[in-house]
């Protein structure tokens, strides 16, 4: 593997933009009051669209969430060590379909309005701003018993919405994600955005190529010694993204730190492999990032040890792309 060919690729997949200065931001850590608290207020937000009734909701203390058993079989989720929120309706996957195939452009109108009207927006933290980044459509097609298949059916068209601060993008699962059924009510909706208490210091941006050779160092490190050396075509596709990373909804997360996430995808014979691999944008590291895919996956069943530490308490699923959830 040409490394020098990744350093390069990498650094200009990032563009030329980047800010010279970035704010450490501290993430607010907030009591079980105040995550209640929280999810009452996201459950406010869904009434007046009709996608819930959370006059009485029966509150459930599952380990790492709090679950709201509402109506209808829908249920909304509450992490604490994010307060990422979560909301599904009871309706079945087959239930309130799309008369029709609808649009792309005409979906991503439907679900930027649900947002407006929501005023999701206002979740973001100060100086922040929401937009839309991807559409989803979810499609089923059957075929009878002489194998003639039917036309396709749309189920349910899913928006991904993504949070900048001071114009740096918040990296990882999808900020805000609204899935919508075909007579427009809401199926599905997401909100992980973390509360900011303030900027605890301004640092100076790394170079991108210094944090693609940062990269290029912990893939090998991942790839380990290999008697055959791998061709130089065996990077299938790469990228790499700056912003602030959240380690998703399971982790629990101190400050927002300016960081360079980079995909990297490996196809060698009939192997395929892929990678996310964050690394700091800053001199001084503000946030532990392990080497991705490492980490065993928690147990479930077994108590968190009260010596173990913060970073192995919960696995830390970021993603910068694919499922908004």
């Amino acid at each position: 593997m040409n490394e020098q060919l990744l350093v390069d690729t990498l650094s200009a997949s990032c563009g030329d933009r980047l800010p010279s200065r970035a704010d450490v931001l501290a993430v607010k850590q907030l009591s079980l009051d105040e995550l209640q608290g929280r999810a009452l207020r996201f459950l406010s937000v869904l009434e007046p669209a009709d996608a819930c009734r959370s006059d009485r909701p029966n509150w459930d203390l599952r380990g790492d969430r709090t679950l709201a058993r509402l109506p209808d079989g829908a249920r909304a989720s509450v992490y604490h060590a994010s307060g990422a929120l979560r909301y599904v309706s009871g309706m079945g996957p087959m239930e309130a379909l799309f008369p029709r195939m609808e649009e792309p452009a005409s979906l991503v109108r439907a679900i930027t309005a649900v947002a407006g009207a929501l005023k999701l927006g206002e979740w973001s933290a100060e100086r922040g701003e929401l937009a839309f980044e991807r559409l989803w459509r979810t499609k089923a097609q059957g075929s009878d018993r002489d194998n003639k298949m039917s036309a396709p059916v749309l189920c349910r068209a899913t928006g991904a919405f993504r949070q900048s601060i001071g114009g740096i993008p918040v990296l990882g699962a999808a900020s805000v994600a609204i899935t919508l059924a075909g007579d427009g009510r809401i199926d599905a909706l997401s909100v992980q955005m973390r509360p900011v208490a303030e900027a605890l210091d301004t640092v100076q941006v790394m170079a991108p190529e210094q944090a693609a050779r940062q990269v290029a160092q912990r893939l090998a490190a991942l790839l380990g010694k290999s008697r055959e050396r791998l061709p130089s075509d065996v990077i299938e596709a790469q990228s790499m993204q700056f912003g602030y990373l959240d380690l998703g909804k399971r982790k629990r997360q101190r400050v927002l730190a300016p960081a360079f996430v980079a995909q990297i995808a490996l196809r060698h014979r009939l192997e395929t492999q892929a990678y996310l691999i964050a690394v700091p944008a800053t001199e001084t590291p503000w946030l532990e990032l392990p080497l991705f895919g490492m980490e065993a996956a928690p147990m479930r069943a077994r108590a968190a040890c009260p010596n173990m530490p913060a970073h192995l308490e919960a696995s830390s699923h970021s993603r910068a792309g694919g499922n908004p959830y």
